[in-house]
């Protein structure tokens, strides 16, 4: 566990930044959309997840890439689901933040069997808490899911999947619109 965060910090400190930006982002375009219709507020969340989705996807391509280098120089073994492993590191606090929204739910819904204060006030700090650090999803959250918690884990998987794929194409050197990643070639140094 230590060799991983000590091999994989920088990648995971870098998704945690890119969510920080997008979700800056998903709050500007959340207050620009607020007075508009639904097809501008879904239109400006599209965009904020878009763009979230675009920056941990190239970060993942780069760690991908870069393991491949330590692959073909025999320093590393082959493991192709290492991307996933990342992103689920670098999504503990959404991964924290659902499940304390899921059991504030539970026990302080007051149609539930619980009906708890307790429960009730985690519900309301962890689900504000995450509407904030996973604001490029509130168009969605607003106008598809307003009251249901579950949302809060769905956001997690776009991420994991896109950490995964981006990882596993950079290990195979593919790019998503451009083909094969380029080859950098020795130059000839003898004297002409």
């Amino acid at each position: 566990m230590k060799n991983f965060w000590k091999d994989n910090s920088k990648t995971i400190k870098k998704l945690w930044l890119y969510q920080f930006a997008a979700a800056f982002m998903g709050i500007i375009l959340s207050f620009v959309s607020a007075n508009l219709s639904e097809v501008f507020t879904l239109l400006f969340s599209a965009v904020a997840i878009v763009f979230y989705l675009s920056l941990i996807y190239m970060v993942m391509w780069e760690a991908g890439a870069t393991e491949k280098i330590r692959i073909d120089g025999g320093r590393a073994d082959y493991k192709p689901l290492r991307g996933l492993l990342i992103s689920s590191f670098a999504n503990i606090p959404n991964f924290l933040l659902a499940v304390l929204i899921l059991v504030g739910f539970l026990f302080g819904s007051k149609n539930g069997p619980f009906a708890m204060e307790w429960g009730g006030n985690l519900y309301f700090v962890a689900r504000y808490a995450a509407i904030l650090w996973e604001s490029m999803y509130n168009g969605i959250v607003t106008l598809y899911s307003p009251n249901n918690p579950i949302i809060f884990v769905l956001m997690i998987l776009p991420a994991l999947f896109v950490c995964t794929l981006g990882y596993f194409l950079g290990l195979r050197n593919v790019k998503i619109l451009g083909g094969k990643g380029g080859k950098v070639e020795k130059e000839d140094k003898t004297d002409k």
